[in-house]
């Protein structure tokens, strides 16, 4: 018995001293998520040469790198066991869910003594709190986008060629490229006699389907959830989210989508060079083309998400924030915050912040990595001029290119679903397998209805 008291005395120790953000020589330790994983040998380097500056200033803290990819499937039982590092990344869809489950901390009075609430984009501020607390730190955003092979489409006499080169818009000035799914539609029926060519990759599985018909459907004019009298309502089968189906439908039915029935968004990359004229994309991976698909950058252009009637003009807008898991000591997060400061991740106007953005971009350049703009989670004019002024000596792409996309980015911001849309994007991608597989019996209206039974379940039960 005295051996048992004894043992559990010592565990009880171990976790007080955890809780109080106590380690290993007395200092804090900070478990960093974000870490990048051990294979990565240039961005670790890096990360080692921030951590040694942040130490040698804050002594009293020790970094740990502890990589962690979010998953929605082992976060809880990770977070039971103890195995989630202090800080992660996730996505703006889950922090609300996360919080529910008591997985996440509010770092409300933390960011608001450095001012960073101030300096926040309010469009992710407002992704992040509840119930008035902040429960993250957006580290960039995204919108989604249309992705074109300017190589296929000039080489098929739709795009024009100006000084010898394919252009994204005419000599007037206007846009040369699709701006309505309609025009998607004609461009692809001139490209299905093209061997092995399709005009259209649309996803259908692990969600990524129902995440981008989302988008689609608004710019249908889409509702696809609203409140009344305090009470959820899904709204799946708006009529124009069945002629956003419908689309598709068509698009199936004539052969001028990709063939395969299940297709996930990591699926783009590999077609976007040779196989399909257009995909959606998001703008935090446009890189991908050519580190993952080999593809030459110069033949692809990004624009603005097409419209389905003409009038509606939006792009599904969010990001990547990082949180911090529920019983990490205020010690723990005003240490990692400061850490932010090191790693060019915070609004701050200063010697390190700017350098470690500046040493980013270097790494990337060393490794022929493609840079492009990125959507900042700052408004703060000083700072966003210093940042983007850096940004611009190192964007190494051909920038009227990706241009149109990146200038109508604000006015086109959308929001995802507030309620459930992981869930909402679940019950889609049904509905779109179900075109996928027999787009010639696919009744649109009765597919989208059984979705939003589905949906609307899920949300009553929560």
């Amino acid at each position: 018995m005295k051996k048992l008291s004894l043992s559990l005395f010592a565990s009880a120790f171990t976790l007080a001293l955890s809780a109080c953000g106590g380690g290993s020589n007395g200092k804090i330790v900070l478990k960093i998520g974000f870490w990048p994983e051990p294979s990565d040998t240039a961005d670790v380097a890096m990360y080692e040469t921030w951590a040694k500056r942040f130490m040698e200033d804050y002594p009293q803290y020790q970094i740990k790198g502890m990589p962690y990819t979010y998953s929605t499937e082992t976060v809880g039982q990770k977070f039971a066991t103890g195995a989630l590092p202090d800080v992660w990344q996730t996505w703006f869809t889950e922090p609300g869910k996360l919080k529910d489950k008591n997985i996440i901390r509010p770092i409300t009075t933390q960011i608001a003594d450095l001012g960073w609430d101030e300096a926040m984009d309010e469009a992710m501020k407002e992704e992040l709190t509840f119930g008035g607390e902040l429960y993250g730190v957006p580290r960039d955003g995204y919108g989604l986008g249309l992705l074109l092979n300017k190589r296929i489409l000039g080489d098929n006499d739709l795009l024009p060629e100006i000084d010898g080169e394919y252009s994204i818009f005419n000599e007037d000035g206007s846009p040369a490229y699709p701006t309505t799914f309609e025009k998607i539609m004609e461009i692809s029926e001139t490209l299905v006699d093209q061997d092995n060519v399709r005009g259209f990759m649309m996803y259908s599985a692990n969600k990524n389907g129902g995440w981008v018909f989302s988008n689609m459907a608004w710019n249908y004019g889409a509702v696809l959830e609203k409140q009344e009298g305090g009470r959820w309502l899904a709204n799946l089968n708006d009529p124009a989210s069945v002629q956003a189906l419908e689309w598709i439908k068509e698009m199936r039915s004539n052969g001028l989508l990709q063939e395969a029935v299940s297709c996930v968004y990591n699926d783009w990359y590999s077609n976007i060079g040779e196989r399909v004229a257009f995909a959606v994309v998001g703008s935090d991976v446009l890189q991908n083309a050519k580190l993952l698909g080999g593809v030459d950058m110069n033949d692809l252009a990004f624009v603005p998400m097409p419209s389905g009637d003409g009038t509606h003009h939006y792009s599904l807008y969010g990001g990547t924030p990082f949180v911090f898991t529920k019983g990490v000591s205020d010690a723990k997060v005003e240490g990692i915050l400061k850490f932010f400061s090191y790693i060019g991740r915070s609004p701050e106007i200063s010697e390190k912040n700017l350098l470690a953005k500046k040493e980013g971009y270097e790494v990337a350049k060393r490794k022929n990595q493609p840079i492009l703009p990125t959507i900042m989670p700052w408004k703060d004019g000083e700072f966003l001029e210093k940042a983007k002024e850096l940004e611009n000596q190192y964007v190494n792409i051909n920038l009227p290119d990706y241009a149109p996309f990146f200038d109508a980015i604000e006015d086109n911001k959308h929001s995802e679903e507030p309620q459930m849309a992981q869930e909402m994007y679940a019950a889609l991608d049904t509905a779109i397998q179900s075109v996928f597989t027999a787009p010639e019996t696919a009744n649109c209206q009765a597919l989208l209805t059984t979705a939003n039974t589905t949906l609307q379940k899920k949300l009553d039960n929560k």
